[in-house]
């Protein structure tokens, strides 16, 4: 009787066949699927999400708010990129850290300049360089309790805007006792809505807040910002009507509102339609510490004296809560149809309720004036 357990049918494989034909076929499918894998992860552009997403964690220590960043530029994707690093190849000397946010193609960005308060001079050249006889704009405040302003780029319709993050536990070292966000954008659509000056607004606070947390810094942050004033530029307030930053002043200006928390203020004494005759601008802070070493500034605004005038240029200042003197500028403007004179009546009533108005609101007292 033949043993059916030992009859192989023909075409049946040579016993002990089976298992390393099973092992090839497997080894050949996880090549295929090593090969596969990746192909769809870069073709979904998972990959690029990825590096997207890792690229904003390594940016600036991760500081960099890019939740409205993509509806402010106007694109899908966002990608960080590090310029400086800590004490780096800084062409501004003392920079802390520096980097943009924007779309992997280059054509839209916002730039991050983050500073200490010994070098608050950079902001100030950021926030349209305050020449002292240009016209640098007005430096709208941010509002609900932060310590900033937001302007337009001379000349275009960009965007630039700073903040001031007081260090509480830093106030023993005058050099590091505050951190200071600066944001410029470019983008792909206008800027100069309402609708984006807020956003903007609040990618300046979040980042300047996430910035103040990844450097150390124990500050006081602000509130949730819905909206922000809208630019008033080119807008000329009539003879007496000031209300703002030129209130108390009785010629035609222009101005922007006020807070008790803007680090910068300033005010355009009108010489004719569209032509601006002097600013009256006020700092506090750091960036009062900071304008004496400006360009333009150096040699005229003298930081020992509490009050002066020198060339084409009146100054005053007065002692506020920080312990700190805030300083107030009048300069003469090129173009306008009368000239400034440092020792008008004029020139010095206009500083005189520019900086009375201004001192008092920040809660600043003894003030100086030339």
């Amino acid at each position: 009787m033949v043993d059916v357990t030992q009859e192989r049918r023909i075409g049946d494989p040579e016993p002990g066949a089976t298992r390393p034909k099973r092992r090839r076929l497997l080894i050949t499918t996880v090549i295929v699927l090593a090969l596969a894998v990746p192909g769809i992860f870069y073709f979904t552009g998972a990959y690029d999400s990825w590096q997207d997403n890792q690229s904003l964690a390594d940016t600036c220590k991760g500081s960099v708010d890019t939740s409205e960043v993509k509806e402010l530029l106007g694109v899908d994707r966002v990608r960080g990129h590090d310029i400086e690093a800590d004490h780096g190849s800084s062409p501004r000397a003392g920079q802390l850290h520096k980097c943009s946010v924007g779309d992997p193609d280059g054509k839209a960005w916002v730039s991050v300049s983050l500073d200490w308060s010994g070098d608050a001079a950079g902001p100030l050249h950021d926030l349209g360089g305050f020449t002292p006889y240009g016209d640098v704009g007005l430096a709208t405040p941010l509002g609900r309790g932060w310590e900033g302003v937001l302007d337009e780029v001379p000349g275009t319709r960009n965007l630039v805007a700073t903040v001031n993050m007081r260090c509480e536990n830093r106030r023993s070292d005058p050099q590091h006792s505050s951190l200071i966000a600066t944001v410029q954008g470019m983008g792909t659509r206008s800027m100069a809505g309402d609708v984006q000056r807020a956003r903007f607004a609040r990618t300046t606070v979040k980042t300047a807040q996430h910035a103040a947390e990844a450097w150390g810094c124990t500050a006081r942050s602000g509130g949730a910002i819905q909206r922000v004033p809208g630019s008033a530029a080119h807008t000329e307030v009539p003879e007496g009507e000031a209300r703002g930053t030129c209130a108390g002043i009785k010629t035609a200006v222009r101005e922007s509102v006020t807070d008790p928390r803007a680090p910068i203020e300033n005010c355009y004494v009108l010489a004719g339609r569209n032509s601006s005759q002097y600013r009256l601008s006020a700092f506090y802070g750091p960036f009062a510490q900071a304008l004496p070493v400006q360009r333009g500034y150096s040699g005229e605004v003298d930081p020992e004296r509490p009050a002066g005038n020198k060339g084409n240029l009146l100054w005053a200042s007065a002692k506020c809560p920080s312990g700190s003197r805030a300083l107030y500028v009048s300069t003469g403007l090129p173009g306008a149809d009368h000239g400034f004179d440092p020792d008008g009546k004029l020139e010095k009533s206009a500083l005189k309720a520019f900086a009375a108005r201004s001192s008092k609101s920040h809660g600043c007292e003894d003030l100086k004036l030339p």
